[in-house]
């Protein structure tokens, strides 16, 4: 059942992808439009979605499937870190962490709110919030090759670290929102997939077809973030008597997520080959159509 709808919302959002990619051919879409939008998505969707998944009755049993969920993200990037460094070391800095981080917030958010329902994006955060963590410190240092580039303060002062703070405290604390309030913050939230795949598509019309098929890196980089590394983490998660059921699928969704779409923007800021970093979050986002739900039949049946 899961494996199915995966299959659909992957499918609806492929199509979605294809309305930016026309969009933007045709001019309705500007390249400064797309930054725009990916602005309100950061700044604005995502926060909300993460708000919302908060918005719920607290339990003791929630609380503990919360703790279980960041466990089980920190074995998730162990894998993760461990195949890019392996198959790319220092050598090749954009296809590292092209490898290593994956598109958890633009699409995997989406997606698991879609199979499991709003309330899962709840389990993903600590995922997202990792990532988030891990691209500001380790990931700088792979792609500009100086550690002192790191910002610490952009760990902790950031749209995803601040709406999780602000979540986890009315969850904690029980406290309810006025109605008006809680329906203005859904209906933001609402808007995630569609405005992330827009912005998907508006990149994917930046590059040429003979570019987004071309080299052996690039099938490379796709073949680690969407089939190799996500398959290892399920392996990894076999010996974890914890590491089952939905929390346990909802952090491999995120983790079979294609290469971030802040790849590019880290390529750009520290001088590496921004067309390059494009290429991969375009190429490996189109074969996560088909990746995606193969991945997560697997680990279903892994995991079950």
């Amino acid at each position: 059942m899961v494996t199915q709808i995966l299959i659909q919302q992957t499918i609806i959002m492929f199509l979605l992808m294809l309305l930016g990619l026309l969009l933007s051919r045709l001019g309705a879409i500007t390249e400064q439009g797309s930054k725009d939008m990916a602005n309100i998505l950061l700044y604005a969707v995502i926060p909300c979605v993460i708000v919302r998944s908060y918005i719920t009755e607290y339990s003791a049993q929630k609380l503990y499937a919360l703790g279980i969920s960041a466990v089980i993200a920190v074995v998730a990037f162990i894998v993760t870190i461990a195949v890019a460094w392996i198959a790319f070391g220092m050598r090749h800095r954009i296809e590292n962490f092209s490898t290593a981080f994956g598109n958890a917030g633009f699409i995997g958010i989406p997606l698991v709110t879609s199979v499991f329902g709003a309330e899962a994006a709840f389990y993903v955060v600590a995922f997202s919030s990792m990532l988030n963590l891990l691209q500001w410190t380790y990931g700088i240092v792979i792609i500009s090759g100086n550690p002192k580039t790191i910002n610490v303060k952009k760990v902790f002062v950031n749209p995803v670290f601040i709406s999780m703070m602000v979540g986890l405290v009315l969850f904690l604390t029980g406290f309810t929102l006025p109605s008006i309030v809680g329906n203005t913050i859904g209906l933001i939230a609402d808007a995630n997939t569609p405005l992330a795949m827009l912005v998907l598509g508006v990149y994917l019309s930046q590059v040429k077809p003979r570019e987004l098929f071309c080299g052996a890196k690039l099938y490379l980089v796709a073949a680690l973030r969407l089939f190799v590394i996500p398959l290892l983490t399920a392996l990894a998660f076999l010996p974890l008597p914890f590491a089952r059921g939905e929390v346990a699928l909802i952090t491999l969704v995120a983790a079979a997520t294609p290469v971030a779409t802040s790849t590019g923007i880290f390529a750009q800021k520290f001088g590496q080959d921004y067309r390059s970093a494009v290429t991969q979050v375009c190429f490996s986002t189109i074969v996560s159509v088909v990746s995606i739900p193969i991945v997560i039949w697997i680990a279903e049946r892994l995991l079950a």
